[in-house]
């Protein structure tokens, strides 16, 4: 985290060394695509949008 405070880095991603940094990137994304996109809040663990999430999270659909 001082790293990244030292860089000047205003959003800072803290690693819990469960999940790689890419799918945190891609849960960020795809959760401003619920706002966007009006679907409801933490999509992606809802069944009618959690397939579209797998695919999203594997890089398979560009858009959230």
């Amino acid at each position: 985290m001082l790293e990244r405070l030292a860089a000047g880095d205003f959003y800072i991603l803290c690693p819990d060394n469960d999940s790689p940094r890419q799918l945190d990137e891609r849960r960020i994304l795809w959760s401003a695509g619920d706002v966007v996109e009006n679907r409801p809040a933490l999509s992606r663990w809802n069944s009618d949008y959690s397939g579209a999430f797998a695919d999203f999270a594997k890089g398979q659909a560009s858009k959230p």
